[in-house]
């Protein structure tokens, strides 16, 4: 009789390093952070960063290539937990890949880019090796933040836009299957300094928006349902 062992890995992070384990036992390590490569006269800065699923069964890291004197370069790829590569990209010479914005969903990966002064995003998601762009460029001039609701099916954001010649903060949501969304004008005391938006949505893409102790609720066709005070 033949006995198959099926070695479930699994990823694990410790500062710079990412940790691979199978059984309890660690298997493999890779060491990332900040390094120097000299080609012929030029010197080159990489820093390479890790993100890792929830389910700590895929990952990405994160490259930027910093040539001295000239502009950086970015990429990232994406992998399964036994180092299969699944997905790479690398950003346009005008852009770069955020490592803030982007991430990763289990199966589902996000993609951010933005020109190199942060803003003009754009963001795309790749699932089953099919890419899909959700913001193009131009739609927004930042995006601050975002969530997924919990089957990965809705996006809700905290972007930003111009607004009679002000920069305003605006509520975005986009259900991912059906392309569907609703934006809303964030009311905010022109005269205030800004306030963290915290966000969070459901699996039926209902949004709760919470800022200052103030709780807004939308539908996920983006009707304003319900507003409540509370501690934040």
């Amino acid at each position: 009789m033949i006995i198959l062992f099926i070695l479930n890995t699994l990823l694990y992070q410790n500062g710079d390093t990412l940790i691979f384990t199978a059984q309890d036992s660690i298997i493999d390590r890779w060491v990332l952070g900040e390094t120097v490569q000299q080609i012929d006269s030029l010197k080159i800065r990489i820093i390479r960063k890790v993100k890792i699923s929830p389910n700590n069964k895929f990952f990405f890291i994160h490259e930027e290539r910093d040539p001295y004197n000239r502009p950086s370069q970015t990429k990232i790829v994406f992998y399964d937990a036994d180092k299969n590569r699944i997905w790479e990209e690398s950003a346009d010479k005008d852009r770069m890949i955020s490592f803030r914005l982007s991430n990763i969903y289990d199966s589902l990966f996000i993609v951010v880019d933005v020109d190199r002064n942060g803003y003009n995003p754009s963001l795309w998601t790749i699932k089953s090796r099919k890419k899909d762009i959700i913001i193009e460029r131009g739609k927004w001039e930042r995006i601050i933040n975002y969530e997924i609701s919990p089957n990965y099916r809705y996006l809700v954001s905290n972007t930003r836009n111009r607004y009679f010649s002000r920069i305003q903060d605006y509520i975005y949501s986009i259900d991912l299957k059906l392309k569907k969304d609703w934006h809303y004008l964030f009311p905010l005391c022109p005269t205030c300094k800004r306030v963290k938006i915290d966000l969070n949505i459901d699996n039926s893409g209902k949004v709760e928006v919470i800022s200052k102790g103030e709780h807004r609720i939308f539908s996920k066709e983006g009707k304003f349902i319900d507003y409540f005070l509370g501690s934040e």
